[in-house]
């Protein structure tokens, strides 16, 4: 593969994302790089420990001056979302992430770039593996399958680290300090339905949403974005008012925690309805599209005869049913925090739908900075599911990070901050799931920021990652490590 960043400062930090990039990590896919990181620190005589959750800790001890410290835990997660355009051929599991470089960014081809956590990774290897570079004995923490339900951390082993201290490299901002973010729960609601015989004298229709910008479900949930199973439900719900029909098929997104951008259904029409169901199908777009005309410039329909094998419909009161059970559902904002100005508080996203046999599945990723608002909101969907004789489940749920008055770490990377770049670092909280909450869990008293470089579309195949913005991250970072006095 082309060294397609051998020119790009901090080259070493580069070289290691290029490196990694070049090994299939999608979350639940993690045994390659997982056995690659253990060879790279045994290649250099590291300390390392990989457990059956592919969790992998490296321990290096600190340099001259340095080795009296407590320990700085060096976090970030080994896996990536896999997302890609629908025109770009591209096999996740076989291939490494193609790479390009275009107007100081660094992006993938027609794929997301797994910068989001790949960068966080490289910088934790380029630390480890210099030996000019001062800094306390480092814990290097890199978890497996962050994105698809924390089941790393939440399985990781922490009585091997001795360190109080932990620096996140997992946020999205460049000169930003984090010290919250938003819990979390995974949902799926789960409609059954009977299958019928289709409509007499009828055609099966293809309507398609496309186009949408995606993006991620907790960091982009309040930036207006479309969500395409919501707005082809929308169109569905309306078009049940005037039409009597039958859906074969609906089905949308490819990921819990992006927000979809295409979603399709396939739908039994009587042919007499058949013009008309078209035009009024068309006039419902138009009203999702003045309704998003300000963050969603692409937004497109496709209606066409269904070309797909056939399959027998819904009834037409389970497919009525399944329609509103979609519109019913709640997505996006719920509430905004009363504490801290432009943060949401509580969000759902409806990130799939499927439908296979006689079943469909809903699945929705629910975030909250305060954890009664989060249950509240989970029994606030399973009312609605049982409205609907739909199954219900959670599948996995993690713990918010709370703020902490006093932090030393956050107090040193301020101070570090202002010695470099002469400015103070915003102090944030963000409403994403970050693993800090579950570590503060369960390592008592830990002391917890997060950091990282610009990086934009996370989750989607637009994401793209600011080439300077890297090498401002790397030199916070090494001041940070050469002030570092903590004991």
């Amino acid at each position: 593969m082309e060294n397609i960043t051998k020119d790009l400062a901090p080259q070493k930090v580069f070289y290691f994302f290029e490196e990694i990039s070049k090994i299939p990590r999608g979350s639940k896919k993690e045994k390659k790089i997982s056995d690659w990181l253990v060879k790279f620190a045994n290649d250099r005589n590291l300390e390392v420990y990989q457990d059956s959750a592919l969790n992998v800790v490296i321990k290096k001890a600190g340099s001259k001056g340095y080795e009296d410290y407590s320990p700085l835990i060096l976090q970030g997660h080994m896996d990536m979302v896999w997302e890609k355009n629908s025109d770009t051929k591209f096999d996740f599991e076989t291939e490494g992430i193609k790479l390009a470089v275009k107007d100081g960014f660094l992006k993938a081809v027609g794929t997301t770039l797994g910068a989001d956590n790949g960068i966080a990774v490289a910088i934790i290897l380029a630390l480890l593996d210099s030996n000019e570079l001062v800094h306390p004995p480092i814990e290097a923490v890199i978890t497996a399958d962050e994105e698809a339900g924390m089941t790393g951390v939440e399985n990781l082993d922490v009585s091997a680290l001795k360190g109080k201290t932990m620096l996140n490299i997992d946020t999205e901002e460049e000169g930003e300090i984090y010290v919250s973010s938003a819990g979390g729960s995974r949902v799926q609601i789960d409609f059954n339905f009977t299958r019928v015989s289709e409509l007499p004298d009828s055609k099966n229709i293809l309507l398609e949403i496309k186009g949408l910008n995606g993006g991620h479900s907790g960091s982009d949930i309040d930036k207006g974005l479309g969500n395409s199973i919501k707005i082809l439900s929308f169109i569905l719900s309306e078009l049940a008012k005037k039409f009597k029909f039958q859906l074969c098929d609906i089905k949308g997104g490819d990921k819990t925690n992006a927000i979809p951008r295409e979603a399709f259904a396939v739908v039994n029409i009587s042919l007499t309805e058949l013009d008309n169901f078209i035009k009024e199908s068309k006039i419902f777009f138009e009203e999702m599209k003045t309704t998003y005309s300000k963050t969603e410039q692409n937004l497109a329909m496709e209606i066409k005869e269904s070309t797909a094998a056939d399959k027998k419909p819904l009834s037409e009161e389970d497919s009525i049913n399944l329609i509103n059970l979609l519109c019913e559902i709640p997505s996006g904002v719920i509430a905004n925090s009363e504490h801290i100005e432009g943060l949401v508080e509580t969000s759902l996203s409806m990130g799939v739908l499927r439908t296979r046999d006689t079943v469909s599945s809903i699945q929705l990723l629910l975030r909250s900075s305060v954890n009664s608002a989060l249950r509240e909101l989970e029994n606030k969907l399973k009312d609605i599911s049982e409205l609907y004789n739909a199954g219900f489940t959670v599948d996995s749920s993690y713990s918010s990070w709370e703020y902490r008055e006093d932090s030393k770490l956050r107090e040193l990377f301020v101070k570090a901050h202002e010695n470099i770049f002469e400015k103070t670092p915003k102090i944030k909280a963000i409403h994403a799931g970050l693993e800090c909450g579950i570590f503060a869990g369960k390592i008592s008293d830990l002391d917890v920021i997060s950091i990282g470089p610009n990086i934009y579309g996370a989750h989607t195949p637009e994401e793209r990652m600011e080439i300077s913005s890297v090498e401002y991250t790397w030199k916070w970072i090494l001041k940070a490590l050469e002030l570092y006095r903590i004991k």
